[in-house]
């Protein structure tokens, strides 16, 4: 199964919905199945003004969700908040939380209740504190169709000594979640290749068209043009994983052949 690669536009837009929309086009050039985005009150979020640049308004969300339907892409948008989220969800395939959020249990509540697949991410979170946040998508009564969590270590850009990558895999099996995958925030794209080797679902990495503007995510993010070879490579490293089952392929065949026909000296004893 093909993972899913999300494109993280995030707030790369500069709070510009022009630059936003050329996001989108430019993670569909590189092929990414989703492209998502943040949305926030910067009062809300930190109390204060910080970030209040950088948001968009819902009717700006909108907008975007026609541009991706216009150019082919999946539309995704991370709320940071219920109101956030309600406006959201008729806009919406699948939820994403935020490693931030993840412990949020009224976010968390509302999440499970939309009904629809719920993305996860994990960055600065325990194994107790990701049980805590999952206690409510397996209420009884939760309306939540598929949970995935994505390993994410909340630096940026992340050590590669941080990555910490094998603790993706361990995921699932501690957590007993429908599947894993990786949030990446390493400089490059080597990391999010190997989390594809080693059965990630979703692939998220930062995108940006620019790496040198100023702003607290350009720097952790890729360009088009690697985020573009980032696709191809995962695709690559799909196809040869293949189905793991040892036989002989037909790329081998007339090699086989003449291998294992016998020797004159061989017959003759």
């Amino acid at each position: 199964m093909a993972c899913l690669i999300i494109a993280e536009a995030g707030i790369c837009h500069d709070g510009s919905v022009d630059k936003a929309r050329k996001l989108i086009d430019a993670a569909r050039a590189a092929d990414a199945d989703i492209v998502k985005f943040q949305f926030f009150s910067s009062q809300i979020l930190w109390k204060d003004d910080r970030i209040k640049h950088l948001e968009l308004r819902f009717d700006d969300f909108v907008k975007l969700h026609a541009h991706c339907q216009d150019v082919g892409i999946e539309f995704a948008c991370t709320p940071f908040g219920v109101n956030e989220l309600l406006l959201l969800q008729p806009l919406l395939k699948r939820v994403k939380i935020a490693s931030g959020c993840i412990t949020r249990q009224p976010l968390m509540r509302a999440a499970v209740e939309c009904g629809l697949p719920l993305i996860l991410s994990t960055g600065m979170s325990t194994p107790k504190e990701i049980d805590y946040a999952l206690r409510e998508a397996y209420m009884p009564d939760a309306k939540v169709s598929h949970i995935t969590l994505l390993h994410c270590t909340s630096a940026y850009p992340c050590p590669i000594s941080e990555v910490n990558l094998n603790a993706m895999q361990n995921l699932a099996m501690v957590h007993g979640c429908d599947e894993v995958g990786y949030s990446d925030h390493t400089l490059g794209i080597t990391i999010p290749i190997a989390a594809a080797a080693m059965g990630a679902t979703v692939i998220e990495k930062h995108l940006t068209l620019d790496r040198t503007a100023e702003g607290p995510d350009h720097k952790a993010s890729i360009e088009p043009n690697d985020f573009r070879v980032m696709v191809s490579a995962i695709r690559t490293v799909e196809e040869a994983l293949g189905d793991g089952v040892k036989r002989v392929m037909k790329s081998e065949e007339k090699l086989r052949e003449a291998w294992r026909v016998p020797a004159k000296a061989d017959r003759a004893t």
